[in-house]
């Protein structure tokens, strides 16, 4: 479950990157980077950074620091971009508390 989590929080954060990167965000219609250039893409792909750790390096210690980061992030960057992170920003909380079925403890126990 916690792998099937981690890959949805990946995919939210990439949906919340093109959002940010593609479509216009200002009022007079431009996008992010057309208002304040290039660098602006290394803010918004940290998230997106972020929630690839854990889909590369499945451990429990990666999810928890990578739903910390993000979590971090969506709190802090709320009033500008950090609002569209915190879908997966949850959904990696929920992956990381998620814990992998040790072999022979799905029987029940009477």
């Amino acid at each position: 479950m916690g792998t099937r989590l981690t890959a949805l929080s990946f995919g939210l954060a990439i949906a919340a990157a093109i959002v940010l990167l593609v479509l216009p965000v200002y009022s007079n219609r431009t996008t992010l980077p057309e208002e304040n250039g290039a660098w602006a893409i290394v803010p918004v792909m940290f998230p997106v950074v972020m929630a690839l750790l854990p889909v590369l390096f499945r451990k429990q210690a990666v999810r928890m620091a990578a739903a910390f980061l993000m979590g971090a992030f969506a709190l802090i960057g709320s009033f500008s971009i950090g609002l569209l992170y915190l879908p997966a920003a949850i959904v990696m909380f929920l992956a990381a508390g998620s814990h992998a079925c040790p072999s022979g403890s799905s029987e029940k126990h009477a």
